[in-house]
């Protein structure tokens, strides 16, 4: 495996910043999505005034993030930009609104009759707040003309509305304000959001009791400039989700993403998102954690959730996980989800062989197969490579590590002259052919010929229901097996071999590959001390 790197990205990308401006300027948007998912909630910042909490849209979001400076300007090509808000409000009805055609080019005018009412600036996040209605002279002036009575004044002598006796409604839109290369200011704006209520004839928002689920795509890895690996996704929320993102925001709460990533296969481990805000196009995911075993043939699997927490931060509410999307293709080919995290392991400790990288691993594994694992086991425990006998006595294999297995005495024949490859592996083997193994690396001088010579020092367990069925020459490797918890029975049995023609069709004591690797964990990390 080699570390992944992005020189020839980086480079690509520092040479086409050398290239003309105007090639590689980006065309102005020609319409703007409008706020959406308006709140508004009453809040004393500043005096008592109105929050109006809004989502944008991601291509707006995103323009934003350029910001309005020199990266801005070159983005688009243009000699100035600038991003706003304009928020306007009614009493009582819907038919009294501030808007003032001066608005469209955000000309002052006459700056108390036809000035805009909030022309606030505009930043890349998604869901954010604004106030009106402060305590400022135009929000002084414009209360002073309502009729008597909709108003009164506050201790400080400023005007306030009554909400338990009024309502107020507000719309709002986006605007753009640019100036090209050479020509004219020039203004687009979005269309006006739905209209907004609060007070008499609202209804305030209330905390959600369920959440949509989330879907992701398109999983990609990279990297930073630093060198630390980054998780990159899609993700599209449901309008419910920025709905309630919004409120949740609107009365102090917070509804954000979490992550979750599987390296190779390993446990679920949380990650830090760039941004966790509801927002929808690309997300990044750091992996710094895991930033020295993740490459580019490394096995990624990423899940996502949204979660509801109130003020202090206490989770409240989640979504069930999203749907997981993956990177990379893991060594161990298909298995069963119980097995990865041990799967894992054995990649992680070598114990994978060649043969099954990549192979369906919920099938049985065979005599030629485990000989394989059995000879990853040998040289994981002792330091050493096993080497293949040179005389092969085999007439039905010529398997190079069954030579190895064969020649360390883990494995014998069938026969003098066959091993019979192919044909499944019982349980009672896959203990006996480990045993020999253990045998091998800790006992000076073993040898298969001379086994009966050697004991190995254990505290045998309980006889297993079936002990009757375990061969004379597996049942202390069984019972070896057994006392270090690396072979265990099933509601007292063994299952040591297929005893009728039905267990035999149903494979009842044949191990899968799977099961065989995830002993061979066992083996090296219970005996591997």
């Amino acid at each position: 495996m080699k570390k992944r790197t992005l020189s020839f990205l980086l480079a690509l990308v520092m040479c086409l910043s050398l290239l003309p401006m105007t090639a590689l300027a980006a065309e102005m948007p020609t319409t703007i999505e409008a706020p959406s998912s308006i709140v508004l909630s009453e809040t004393v910042l500043n005096g008592p005034c109105l929050q109006v909490t809004f989502n944008k849209g991601a291509d707006l979001s995103e323009m934003i993030s350029y910001g309005t400076g020199t990266a801005g300007r070159e983005q688009y090509g243009v000699e100035h930009i600038a991003y706003f808000m304009q928020i306007d409000w009614s009493l009582d009805s819907q038919n009294d609104w501030k808007y003032h055609e001066n608005w469209d080019t955000r000309s002052k005018g006459n700056a108390d009759a036809e000035g805009e009412y909030v022309n606030e600036p505009l930043y890349a996040d998604t869901t954010a707040n604004r106030k009106i209605l402060q305590t400022t002279y135009r929000a002084n002036k414009w209360l002073s003309e309502l009729d008597e009575g909709q108003y009164s004044l506050n201790e400080n002598g400023a005007p306030v509305i009554d909400y338990q006796e009024h309502t107020v409604y507000v719309r709002a839109r986006f605007g753009i304000a640019y100036r090209p290369t050479g020509g004219k200011n020039t203004f687009l704006f979005s269309d006006w959001s739905p209209v907004a209520a609060y007070g008499k004839d609202s209804k305030p928002f209330e905390r959600p009791t369920s959440l949509e689920t989330p879907v992701i795509s398109d999983l990609q890895l990279t990297e930073t400039f630093g060198g630390d690996p980054v998780a990159t996704f899609h993700l599209t929320n449901p309008q419910s989700v920025k709905d309630n993102a919004v409120g949740a925001q609107s009365i102090g709460d917070e509804l954000y993403l979490h992550a979750e990533v599987s390296i190779g296969g390993r446990a679920w481990t949380s990650v830090q998102l760039q941004n966790r805000a509801v927002s929808d196009g690309q997300i990044n995911a750091f992996l710094t954690t895991a930033a020295d075993v993740v490459t580019e043939d490394t096995y990624v699997k990423l899940r996502v959730r949204y979660g509801y927490h109130d003020y202090s931060g206490a989770l409240l509410l989640a979504s069930d996980w999203s749907n997981v999307i993956e990177f990379g293709a893991p060594a161990w080919g298909n298995a069963s989800a119980w097995a990865t995290e041990e799967l894992a392991r054995a990649d992680e400790l070598g114990l994978i062989p060649d043969c099954l990288e990549g192979e369906d691993l919920t099938r049985p594994i065979t005599r030629a197969e485990f000989a394989a694992v059995a000879v990853k086991v040998y040289e994981a425990l002792s330091g050493t490579p096993a080497i293949p006998i040179v005389n092969n006595p085999f007439t039905d294999c010529n398997d190079v590590e069954v030579l190895k297995a064969y020649n360390i005495g883990a494995v014998n024949g069938t026969s003098a002259t066959t091993y019979d490859p192919d044909a499944l592996l019982t349980r009672e083997q896959a203990a006996t052919m480990l045993t020999r193994v253990f045998k091998k690396i800790t006992l000076a001088g073993w040898t298969l010929a001379t086994d009966s010579q050697f004991t190995l020092p254990y505290e045998k367990p309980a006889p297993f229901a079936d002990d009757a069925n375990i061969s004379g020459w597996a049942k202390d490797s069984v019972y070896f097996m057994a006392a270090n918890k690396i072979i265990e029975g099933y509601q007292n049995n063994f299952m040591p071999k297929n005893t009728t023609p039905a267990q035999e069709a149903e494979g009842y004591a044949n191990a899968t590959r799977e099961q065989a690797l995830l002993i061979a964990v066992r083996m090296v990390e219970n005996l591997g001390k």
